[in-house]
């Protein structure tokens, strides 16, 4: 056994299909610049469609240091900033989303009930907050569903990052 060669990767890219639903984040006043690159990153892989920034959530364009983690995917996805997530959050209300916290929160559901909760959705939106505050109160409330990351170690949560791989994995 041996790792597949460039030539190999592509065929093996070009066969997968892709997302039936449209899909975008949005990422609520995260306070490190490195976790912002790494979810462009993570959107490009998982075919997100486009992220909003809110808040304090750094903006491309990135350093040096921060490209390296980005691998420069701010350049291909799509991005928008905005002030305020409420507002986003109405946008794509009017547009028909779908709007998920990523966030422990009563009566959130666990991931791996994710597929049968968004069955028939075209249009979904994961909201992923500050890695200490998570994502705001107000935010949460105008949210149709939240969804958390069972955590079966003594830790009580994943870096935002690592969350919203699984999450957009799960589906």
């Amino acid at each position: 056994m041996s790792q597949l060669k460039k030539s190999e990767i592509r065929a093996l890219r070009k066969s997968l299909p892709s997302r039936p639903e449209q899909v975008v984040l949005v990422l609520e006043n995260i306070q490190y610049a490195r976790n912002v690159a790494a979810m462009f990153r993570t959107a490009d892989a998982a075919g997100v469609n486009r992220i909003f920034l809110t808040g304090i959530s750094k903006q491309p364009p990135f350093g040096k240091e921060l490209q390296q983690v980005s691998r420069h995917k701010e350049k291909s996805v799509q991005w928008q900033y905005f002030q305020d997530t409420n507002s986003v959050i109405n946008k794509l209300k009017g547009d028909g989303f779908f709007i998920i916290a990523i966030e422990l929160a009563e009566g959130a559901i666990s991931h791996q009930e994710l597929p049968a909760a968004i069955e028939g959705k075209q249009k979904i939106c994961f909201i992923l907050g500050s890695e200490v505050y998570g994502v705001k109160e107000s935010t949460l409330q105008a949210t149709d569903l939240q969804v958390y990351v069972p955590m079966y170690g003594k830790g009580a949560s994943l870096n935002v990052t690592a969350s919203g791989a699984v999450v957009l994995y799960s589906f």
